[in-house]
């Protein structure tokens, strides 16, 4: 039996919360899905190690997603250094905006003289396929979410198959990046059934779930506007903890 793989909510809110963190999940203390503002505070409460962090996945551009950029370049500017590189994934446009964050956030710091103290290597991603981030090999599937370029990821690690929908609407491309995961990832805004194209609700996600359980896979719920009734088998995930995969 493969050696388990620590999974830790930082969030599990969509931008439209019920109280939740912002949605961001850490897969062994060392690949970020997305990275809102509430997520470096989250990990410092839990004791995780910033300095562990090797790769980032942005799925989109919009600020509860990436937004927690320029918080964790500030700790590298004042607290914390290394020599290996962290990997920035994210669609076209990922290191302008988040040159552009920093530089709102913090604007006296450049001036002053202030930089990471650690390679930053961005990698963006332009269309379907697969890329690498370091040593990390990942596909890239372009998914529908209103009229933003977002995309789901999916790599393995550890001898796991990991996917990760980030925000989508109901889409044929959910099939090419989820079928076949051992850990499923999905976006779960609306706990009823809705009429957002953009994203996923109850029954889209109760779809999806029957057809990944078949085949095998743990499938996780985040991104959440509020907490959906209970659906067998689907793992909901609750902010601060952490599941072995």
């Amino acid at each position: 039996m493969s050696e388990q793989i620590p999974l830790t909510c930082l969030g599990s809110g969509a931008a439209l919360t019920d109280g939740r963190q912002w949605n961001s999940l850490l897969i062994d203390g060392r690949i970020l899905l997305d990275l809102p503002p509430t997520a470096v505070v989250e990990m410092q409460r839990l004791g995780l190690d910033l300095t562990e962090i090797d790769v980032i996945f942005i799925s989109h551009l919009h600020a509860d997603h990436n937004f927690g950029l320029p918080f964790l370049l500030l700790e590298y500017c004042i607290r914390r250094e290394r020599d290996r590189p962290i990997y920035i994934v994210g669609p076209p446009g990922i290191e302008e905006q988040t040159e552009t964050l920093c530089d709102l956030a913090w604007p006296d710091m450049r001036k002053a003289g202030f930089e990471p103290h650690v390679p930053v290597s961005y990698v963006e991603v332009t269309q379907d396929g697969e890329y690498r981030a370091g040593e990390l090999e990942f596909t890239a599937v372009q998914m529908e979410h209103f009229t933003l370029t977002a995309f789901g990821y999916r790599f393995d690690y550890r001898d796991r198959t990991i996917a990760y929908t980030g925000d989508t609407g109901e889409c044929k491309q959910l099939g090419r990046l989820l079928g076949g995961a051992d850990v499923a990832i999905i976006e779960l805004t609306h706990p009823e059934a809705s009429e957002d194209p953009g994203h996923l609700d109850a029954p889209a996600v109760a779809y999806w779930l029957k057809r990944l359980r078949s085949e095998g896979a743990r499938v996780f719920a985040t991104h959440m506007s509020g907490t959906p009734d209970p659906i067998e088998g689907l793992e909901i995930c609750e902010d601060g903890r952490t599941y072995q995969i």
